[in-house]
């Protein structure tokens, strides 16, 4: 499972679709796999400097560049491309077909999305400040939009644990230095209907059972109906943010966490396999950005920390609460590492490549297969790999239709 969940905000040219009727579009799968994702990808690239490869024109196969991939197995699956648009495949990683959502005049920009499985996709969509979440149960061939009720500055990220039982953290207020106002949106009917559950308004003493306004969030996962997580840092008190909820986001409680050190962290979205074990990435908040691997294996009621690694990003994709990979730090951008047991040790695999010097997406489904993307010293964007975990990657060379 991958940890991460993509989030690039960028225009979408329009393109035919079904008639209107709205993926978390890094989660990772973070595409991020947690993430989603918020994760950090092993360095900055100047996005001017990125090669571009054009969108699709109807009814031709041509070369497309990808920002980001979530693979449901090694035939099926979802890609981003830099410029917004959404893919869809049933063939493998080397062929794709552009089904992103076209809704008329103006057309909006698709920025956070999350997938579910071959099936099942949403994505939210934006004009100015009217957002709307965009759903999918057809593998993209019909799209549904449902815009939500309160006007937002973006979505976060998105999070579902089925086909019908979401989340969503939409920023509802201008972010400042010490202050990031969110909504909390749910829904139990696959994204027909979003509902406000809770609104991060308050100050940080004024009401415990809600979240904070003061504080940077990176987004919110829940493993169950009912049990979830609010991830994020709070500048003002040097401290991560870590809220659960038992009651399916209507309240929240700081859950505390044993930090590693005297540095404080910033904490990303947990992911978890089955009921009981998850791991939840961190990362230092201190010039070395180092990330230390939280694990639990008691449903998230405690949660015990790895040696920090300074090696690596919190851009992570685990198969199972032990196996994992992870995208290198800025002195190793081009590296894939890798653990099998949960954290406590990684170990730098082969590089994607010698003119690699970015990791945009990182994801595996299995011990054995595995996708990357990277930006190479050129600025160009190329998708790669691996059929034996990570130590050897393959160039795939990608194109789509419409």
């Amino acid at each position: 499972m991958h940890t991460s969940r993509y989030r690039k905000p960028g225009p979408a040219s329009g393109r035919r679709l079904w008639p209107l009727v709205s993926f978390s579009l890094l989660g990772i799968i973070c595409l991020l796999a947690l993430a989603g994702c918020g994760a950090a990808n092993g360095g900055t690239s100047d996005d001017n400097s990125i090669v571009v490869l054009p969108t699709p024109t109807p009814g031709v196969s041509q070369p497309v560049s990808l920002q980001a991939i979530h693979m449901i197995d090694d035939k099926n699956g979802w890609a981003v491309t830099p410029d917004g648009h959404v893919l869809h495949t049933t063939q493998g990683v080397a062929q794709w077909k552009d089904i992103t959502p076209t809704a008329g005049a103006p057309q909006p920009t698709f920025s956070t999305a999350t997938f579910l499985d071959a099936q099942n996709a949403w994505i939210a969509g934006q004009v100015n400040d009217k957002i709307s979440i965009w759903r999918t149960y057809t593998g993209g061939d019909l799209w549904l939009e449902s815009p939500l009720a309160i006007s937002g500055q973006g979505v976060i990220n998105i999070n579902f644990i089925d086909p019908l039982h979401g989340w969503l953290l939409l920023k509802n207020g201008a972010s400042k230095p010490d202050s990031e106002p969110v909504a909390i949106l749910s829904t139990t009917d696959g994204g027909n209907n979003w509902y406000q559950i809770d609104n991060a308004s308050q100050s940080s003493s004024a009401n415990l059972s809600a979240l904070p306004a003061n504080n940077e969030k990176t987004g919110i996962s829940f493993k169950s109906t009912t049990q979830g997580w609010v991830t994020g840092y709070t500048a003002e008190q040097n401290t991560p943010i870590f809220y659960a909820s038992t009651d399916a986001g209507y309240t929240w409680t700081v859950q505390p966490l044993t930090l590693p050190g005297k540095s404080a962290i910033r904490t990303f979205p947990p992911v978890f396999f089955g009921q009981n074990d998850g791991i939840l990435p961190a990362q230092l908040v201190d010039n070395s950005h180092a990330v230390v691997i939280y694990n639990t294996h008691d449903g998230g009621k405690t949660w015990k920390s790895n040696p920090v690694a300074s090696d690596i990003t919190t851009t992570v994709s685990f198969i199972n609460a032990n196996q994992g990979w992870a995208v290198g730090s800025n002195n190793n951008g081009g590296n894939i590492y890798n653990t099998n047991d949960g954290g406590k040790s990684w170990h730098r695999g082969t590089q994607l490549g010698g003119d690699v010097v970015t990791i945009e997406s990182l994801q595996f489904v299995s011990a054995g297969n595995g996708w990357a993307i990277g930006t190479t010293k050129a600025g160009t964007i190329q998708l790669y790999q691996s059929t034996d975990g990570g130590k050897s990657w393959a160039v795939v060379k990608t194109s789509a239709t419409s």
